[in-house]
């Protein structure tokens, strides 16, 4: 039987941080199922290329994670100004659609500008309160023009769940709302392309987003990778860890899937069971191809248009030269749905036909490699039995003093800065006997 301090479940960014925050103040066992680190902010290596699961960019805006983050990365990092755009109505515009409208046709462009004035003008510019349904929010802020051509049908492919019933909650800062001056430059006048949270980003220069959770690995001890925790007991301070058998623990981080640590817990009682069961997530797969031409200057592009099955490809090989080899680059293509499985083959078709149709991709024939990446637990839906359903789970770990946090583990939509600080935030308290 083994005894520790802290069992931290998961190796990605926010049980890396929690376990580097708690070294030589308090003994750790980390338990990442993986023969890696990083969880979803990893990077797989296939035939000369560096493909990482989706993008994930480092968008910083706190100095302690900031300066930990880049202190980790070293010289190994870059920093740039995302160039991102929406492909629709068969013409691209600068992201975000709602602040750069001049690149859409006269008619989309004023059914758009009016909508957004007309919702203002009945008091759409309040952010409201997080309860409301996404559709409703979307035409009573942005209008109907807007909701009409980018929101709603772009957010239908990304969530995969009904509009009228997701809440938005998660809108505030992820997307951006224009005031009419805006608006209005950037339909008659400037664009506005620097708009939004992630207009400036950081990545690794070698090893992909990989890189991150390797630097932050350093210098931790109690990590073992490989590993799964396959039964928790939070009443009786005990586990049971693949290859390991029992361990004993005083204090508990989940960074799994907040669903999926409670369906581990023997003690979780029913009314636990019953909310975790009401949670309710997506799964996105994701295409990576490396190819021989020249990649188009851009990082990222938005597909609201039922054409394409995808809502969003980046080409990855501008965030670094060093994740293709020499004379290539990469793109990443993203599909979800509502957990059902892919044809991979025909949605493989589809994409490259996707891709060539907006001019991403000049030739086909000069895809050399390709890689699916599967996430099953994606985008955490919001939704009426989410918000019904944490006060109770974060009751129940409260009481069993218990965290679970970061991405999955406190089951909301969060970027990778989040969950370093969560992480963080709850050695902290640890530390503190909290």
């Amino acid at each position: 039987m083994i005894r520790t301090d802290t069992l931290i479940i998961g190796g990605g960014l926010a049980g890396l941080s929690a376990a580097r925050e708690l070294r030589g103040r308090k003994k750790v066992f980390l338990a990442e199922r993986e023969a890696r680190y990083g969880g979803l902010a990893a990077t797989i290596r296939k035939g000369g290329f560096h493909f990482d699961y989706s993008g994930h960019l480092l968008h910083l805006r706190w100095p302690e994670t900031t300066r930990l983050i880049l202190g980790a990365l070293g010289s190994n990092v870059r920093r740039l100004r995302r160039d991102a755009r929406v492909f629709a109505h068969g013409r691209w515009t600068p992201f975000p659609f709602q602040a750069n409208l001049a690149g859409m046709p006269p008619a989309v462009r004023s059914e758009c500008v009016r909508g957004f004035l007309a919702a203002r003008a009945a008091g759409g510019g309040a952010p409201g309160d997080g309860s409301e349904t996404f559709e409703k929010w979307s035409r009573r802020v942005l209008g109907d023009g807007i909701s009409r051509h980018f929101m709603l049908p772009y957010n239908a492919k990304l969530w995969q769940y009904p509009l009228d019933r997701l809440t938005t909650e998660w809108c505030a800062p992820f997307v951006p709302v224009p005031s009419p001056a805006e608006i209005l430059k950037g339909a008659y006048g400037r664009s506005r392309p620097g708009l939004g949270y992630n207009a400036v980003f950081h990545y690794p220069r070698k090893g992909g987003i990989g890189a991150l959770a390797a630097a932050l690995a350093l210098g931790t001890s109690g990590t073992h990778l490989g590993i799964e925790v396959e039964k928790v007991d939070l009443r009786a301070r005990k586990a049971r860890v693949r290859h390991f058998g029992e361990v004993r623990f005083r204090r508990l981080i989940n960074t799994a899937p907040l669903d999926e640590f409670v369906a581990l817990c023997a003690d979780a009682p029913a009314a636990v069971r019953r909310a975790a069961a009401r949670l309710r997530r997506n799964t996105v797969y994701v295409l990576n191809l490396g190819f021989r031409e020249p990649a188009p200057a851009m990082h990222w592009g938005y597909f609201p248009g039922a054409a394409f099955p995808f809502y969003r490809a980046g080409v990855s090989g501008n965030f670094s030269p060093f994740l293709s080899p020499a004379g290539r680059s990469s793109f990443y293509i993203e599909i979800a749905t509502d957990g059902r499985p892919l044809d991979l083959v025909s949605a493989e078709r589809a994409c490259v036909k996707g891709l060539l149709a907006c001019g991403m991709l000049k030739d086909a024939g000069r895809i050399e490699e390709r890689l699916w990446l599967k996430i099953p637990c994606a985008y955490v839906v919001y939704d009426a039995d989410r918000a019904a359903a944490l006060p109770v789970l974060r009751g129940w770990l409260r009481e069993r003093k218990a965290r679970s946090i970061g991405r999955y583990g406190g089951w909301k939509y969060s970027f990778m800065e989040e969950s370093v600080k969560e992480g963080l935030e709850a050695a902290r308290e640890i530390a503190a006997g909290l």
